[in-house]
């Protein structure tokens, strides 16, 4: 018979200073009591060793605490739609495509420019839709790059490769779901984010486009934009939110598109659009660079990684709850981040330690 218990759980957080650092728990040390059920707390002791103390007959977990920097994990899912081979502003240059002005060949330098300079304080991975040698709005259930550190020489290389070449439809509900489906996969308790980059509207639907809207012609051209706005409302309640930066994008057709998932990614652009505009290589960089210094602070693990039938019930600062605006949990609900003036106290030093209680079930 299933137990529903409440425990302190520790985070690994990322900006903690490294003298903070202590052993974890093993296995055998993590134990469920015979005794009765109930609200459990287990807090840090007063005693100079780092113990626990339970306040009741069921202890959950005997451990000492660890704080390390935990960067997040970001898996970028990119377009590599046909119409990527336009420029900046939506022009087609023919058959011989736009070359070095094309959205696609802005985009893919610019990011090979970047993301060497924060390789070390991001988990950058990567992830192509459609999927490079299958149907047009096709989507494979991998990633072309697992999030890890360093890696954006493989990104690169991979992002200049021929097979990788814009020419697909823009099946951007399948690339969502199946990028959080991988990410679930990926086994270290980091929190996970997902970076939409895009040049428009979802097609591989059976939608009529709005008016004005000219995606092409055929079955697979049919517009997908309201599966695609709730698919990142769906995948971010399950813990994986969506960052949206438009390529070429400003004032289409699809600004309500991408401003909407953007808002239902948990993580819109302050102003209008809310989606990130990118109209030039200076923007995909400042982009990026914003993005990055969201995730890459008040970034916290919860450890030991969540079992399944496990979640976050409560994230207390200093002991004291917090209200759900004030952060979000993300991985799947492996992982916390603190939001606004929160993450600023935590960042100033007034919020010493940041603790969860975790559903317990034994």
């Amino acid at each position: 018979m299933g137990r529903s218990l409440s425990l302190i759980s520790i985070l690994l957080a990322a900006g903690f200073p490294a003298a903070c650092s202590f052993s974890t728990a093993s296995e055998a040390q993590i134990r469920m009591d015979a005794g009765g059920l109930g609200s459990v707390d287990v807090r840090l002791q007063n005693d100079g060793n780092n113990t626990f103390e339970s306040d009741g007959n069921v202890t959950c977990v005997v451990t000492n605490p660890m704080a390390t920097n935990v960067p997040p994990d970001i898996l970028i899912v990119f377009d590599r739609s046909g119409s990527m081979q336009e420029d900046l502003t939506g022009m087609s240059c023919g058959n011989a495509g736009c070359g070095a002005t094309s959205k696609w060949t802005v985009a893919t330098t610019t990011m090979s420019a970047f993301l060497p300079t924060v390789e070390n304080a991001v988990n950058w991975g990567l992830k192509l839709f459609a999927t490079p040698g299958r149907d047009s709005c096709a989507v494979s259930t991998t990633a072309e790059v697992t999030p890890h550190a360093a890696n954006a020489t493989m990104i690169t290389t991979l992002l200049a490769a021929p097979n990788s070449a814009p020419g697909s439809s823009t099946p951007t509900t399948l690339a969502i779901r199946n990028a959080a489906n991988y990410l679930k996969t990926v086994p270290d308790p980091n929190p996970k984010f997902i970076l939409l980059v895009t040049d428009g509207i979802p097609t591989c639907g059976k939608a009529m486009c709005a008016a004005g809207v000219n995606v092409g012609t055929g079955s697979t051209m049919q517009c997908d934009d309201a599966n695609a706005i709730a698919m990142v409302k769906t995948v971010h309640d399950e813990g994986y939110p969506t960052f949206v930066l438009g390529v070429g994008t400003s004032g289409s057709p699809g600004d309500g598109t991408l401003s909407q998932m953007a808002v239902n990614g948990g993580y819109p652009r302050s102003g209008t659009p809310s989606y990130y505009p990118i109209d030039q290589a200076a923007d995909l960089t400042a982009a990026f660079q914003a993005i990055t210094g969201m995730v890459g602070k008040c970034s916290f693990a919860v450890m030991p990684p969540l079992k399944t039938g496990q979640s976050v019930t409560e994230v207390d600062a200093d002991g004291t709850a917090l209200a759900p605006g004030d952060y979000i949990i993300t991985g799947g609900g492996g992982g916390v981040q603190l939001l606004g003036q929160k993450c600023d106290d935590f960042t100033s030093g007034t919020i010493k330690n940041i603790s969860v209680q975790v559903s317990c079930n034994g």
